[in-house]
């Protein structure tokens, strides 16, 4: 089996099995998380390098310092690596990495979704290691697109971005696996990547429509209301009556996530088996 680095994402820390070093343990954990057996079997090979704890998608998923605490304290039990996922950035959002930053151990990670935070990053802990997140790493990746006639507009150019990332400082990049992935997209970009498995992001905004839910009145939908995490417990998936995709997707809380096809699955296990993908990423939890 090909070398690579492998991360296992969690919003909160947890006695998760993935982090397990048998195989046998982390075959069963994946199947069970994600309901793919074949995913599961491969997914079993790869023994965890990388602990990933937080979001990129939601400012009220940032953990608390206390949270970073156990997470970090997980990450040493296992001997894995720490990385800090960090959503796009609100002003409260600054002010709690200015808590946070300072207990990350010196070349830890720091998965950033937002050019201030790089900046902030660069500028006051200049050891720790920037990685461009999912959401700086934009690509077209619509459930509804009906086939791969589209392939053109749905990869991801790296040119516009590569001067920006030079400059802020960028170690490595973390993408979703397009939509309509050929056989050697990932050779084309030139820095060191991540891809993630076996869900991709669709689209993001700041109202959570799950937590919505329970509210009334004309706030119902607004951004801005006491968050009760209910994303961590309840998802939606979404379906259209008029038309069949060939992606099965979900709301979960603020952001649309679909899930790979197979063949998005077997273009991600070639790449590895190429050596074209350096990390992937798996979440601990299934939406």
């Amino acid at each position: 089996m090909t070398m690579i680095e492998f991360g296992v994402s969690l919003v909160q820390p947890s006695a998760a099995a993935c982090l397990d070093t048998e195989p046998a343990a982390r075959e069963a954990y994946w199947r069970e998380k994600h309901g793919d057996p074949h995913l599961a079997q491969w997914l079993a090979c790869f023994a965890p390098t990388h602990f990933y704890l937080g979001s990129e998608f939601c400012e009220h998923l940032l953990p608390s310092p206390r949270i970073v605490e156990t997470g970090l304290r997980q990450a040493r039990e296992h001997g894995l690596r720490f990385s800090l996922l960090t959503p796009v950035a609100s002003p409260q959002v600054i002010r709690d990495l200015a808590v946070l930053l300072p207990l990350l151990p010196k070349e830890a990670e720091v998965v950033v979704n937002d050019w201030g935070v790089a900046c902030l990053v660069r500028e006051t802990h200049p050891s720790l290691r920037l990685v461009a997140g999912r959401i700086l790493c934009r690509m077209i990746k619509d459930p509804r697109l009906p086939n791969s006639g589209w392939a053109v507009q749905c990869g991801f150019d790296f040119e516009p971005l590569q001067s920006l990332f030079e400059r802020a400082g960028f170690q490595h990049m973390e993408i979703d696996t397009p939509i309509f992935a050929d056989a050697d997209m990932f050779s084309r970009l030139p820095m060191r990547k991540s891809v993630h498995l076996p869900y991709f992001f669709v689209a993001k905004g700041r109202m959570c429509r799950i937590g919505a839910l329970g509210q009334s009145g004309p706030e119902r939908f607004a951004v801005g209301r006491k968050c009760r995490k209910e994303c961590l417990a309840v998802s939606a998936r979404i379906e259209r009556s008029a038309g069949q995709d060939h992606w099965e997707s979900w709301q979960i809380g603020n952001t649309i996530f679909g899930r790979h096809s197979p063949e998005m699955v077997d273009a991600v296990m070639s790449a590895v088996e190429k050596g074209q993908i350096d990390r992937l990423v798996v979440p601990g939890n299934a939406p």
